[in-house]
């Protein structure tokens, strides 16, 4: 339970704190709990499923069974009627799962699950401003919104990392206000006023909030940049490049990066990592380092398209329709943006690299699925850079060649939690060594070594359907004159 409390409570708070620990309270007393008994302990369980993959009392190797042995039990007690109205306790154990599942080879169960959390919820209306404003107190008011924005969360979430649509609109989505900053202990139960967080003491929950607004963009970036394209129907090189938003609601690059930078500039001074406050509390510290990766993981997102468009015309030859290009203000641009991407990932590699303890403990990391995923997407990123004599010119290649030794030691220290890591270990060898004779002179093959170790080390080990096989979903042994490799984290959207 601390686990849980100390480690994803702080990230991730969908449940009331002070409600859930009487409940495991009255466990031990022999009281009788005030909610239902059986969902409670489904919860509890999921709860020490999750928290079994993040202890660090726990070796990384017995931790995939301890947590399986706590789900097991949780799916035994879950109770769940399709013909029934559900509950905000139902809503809160399937997020809980959700979260769980991402650590798992289970991305159907995880797909699903999200699914069935943002289905109840809008069954009981909580997607409705006006249904929230009913709620006789603000404590009601401030964990229904905890509880649908945490369907948005998560659907923004796995959306992201298995390339599907989001189920929930952008309208619907911003319709429900979002949780205040204010935690917990400055809310009173019963009381319909509206709380204030003291003005000496930084709350928690604006990490909450602020990570909502950054997925939001996050998703803007997913709608307008990642959807199928020909790019025989570029009429010039700015729309080869940058592809004008035409439909409705889509957004532009420059424009998605403006907001980025306004949500930056936005931050309270203790998430940015910049403040005394931060560095003395431990959960605000790793608060900081979580926003800070994902920000990082979102802005590499955001210009990747380009850099693999960039990428994709770099050997043009004069019969080439888009040669045209080559001196264009677009292709100048373009290469700026790629430049930024590979900086980009760079900056997330040495954050994740420099802050993973020695220990082998978590530290103030995000959960170590989350860090494979931020580094398996920055190291194709480095990668298709290289294929770029523009990109090493400006980036050093000496720097790009840390960035990915540093990238393939973060994900083998990774190894022992999940075979996830194993499997993109493989597959960037398998990249890079390619990468490698792409560029050298014609006609020269592939070191057969190297490349028959990742493809053995490949075919050692079973994809799955999961989460951590959702990393690898698509995988194709790449032809270097199409890019789309380098986007198949996430995929197409449609």
């Amino acid at each position: 339970m601390d686990v849980y409390w100390d480690y994803v409570f702080p990230l991730y708070p969908f449940v009331d704190r002070a409600q859930m620990k009487a409940e495991y309270y009255k466990i031990w007393t022999g009281d009788s709990p005030q909610y239902d008994e059986n969902m409670l302990m489904c919860t509890f369980n999921v709860i020490f499923a999750l928290a079994s993959q993040l202890a660090d009392f726990i070796v990384p190797e017995e931790r995939e069974p301890a947590a399986d042995a706590f789900f097991s039990r949780a799916k035994g007690l879950f109770q769940f009627n399709l013909w029934n109205t559900g509950s905000t306790g139902l809503i809160q154990c399937l997020l809980l799962m959700a979260q769980y599942l991402q650590s798992t080879d289970s991305a159907h169960q995880c797909w699903i699950v999200t699914g069935l959390a943002i289905r109840n919820a809008q069954s009981l209306g909580i997607h409705l401003p006006q249904t929230i404003a009913r709620l006789d107190s603000f404590h009601e008011q401030q964990l229904a919104r905890k509880i649908w924005h945490g369907c948005v969360l998560m659907d923004r979430v796995i959306s992201m990392t298995f390339g599907r649509p989001a189920m929930i609109t952008k309208s619907s989505s911003g319709a429900v206000p979002l949780p205040a900053a204010i935690d917990e202990e400055y809310i009173p139960v019963e009381s319909s006023a509206e709380a204030a967080q003291p003005e000496n003491r930084p709350s928690m929950m604006a990490f909450y909030a602020k990570s909502l607004e950054l997925y939001e963009i996050m998703n803007d970036v997913l709608l307008s940049l990642y959807k199928p394209m020909s790019e025989e129907t570029a009429e010039d090189a700015h729309d080869f490049y940058f592809s004008s938003a035409t439909s409705e609601g889509e957004r532009t690059i420059f424009d998605l990066d403006r907001s980025l930078t306004r949500w930056t500039r936005s931050l309270p001074s203790y998430l940015r990592g910049t403040s005394s406050v931060s560095s003395g509390n431990p959960i605000l510290h790793r608060q900081s380092i979580v926003l800070r990766a994902r920000f990082l993981h979102v802005r590499v997102l955001l210009f990747r398209p380009t850099l693999s468009k960039y990428c994709s015309v770099r050997d043009s030859s004069a019969s080439d329709p888009l040669d045209f290009m080559h001196d264009s203000f677009p292709r100048r641009v373009a290469l700026q943006c790629s430049i930024i991407c590979v900086k980009v990932a760079q900056e997330s590699i040495d954050l994740i690299y420099n802050n993973v303890p020695a220990d082998g403990t978590g530290g103030p990391l995000p959960a170590w699925w989350y860090n494979i995923l931020y580094i398996y997407t920055a190291a194709t990123v480095l990668i298709a850079g290289r294929l770029c004599s523009g990109i090493i010119a400006e980036v050093a290649e000496a720097a790009v060649t840390r960035s990915w030794d540093c990238a393939l030691e973060i994900l083998r220290k990774y190894q022992g939690y999940s075979t996830s890591a194993r499997r993109c270990v493989a597959a960037l060898e398998i990249l890079y060594e390619q990468v490698m004779s792409e560029g050298s002179t014609a006609g020269h093959t592939p070191n057969q070594e190297t490349t028959d170790h990742a493809l053995g080390a490949l075919n050692d080990i079973s994809f799955g359907e999961g989460m951590n096989a959702a990393i690898m979903d698509n995988f194709e042994f790449p032809d270097f004159q199409d890019m789309s490799w380098l986007n198949s984290v996430p995929s197409n959207l449609f």
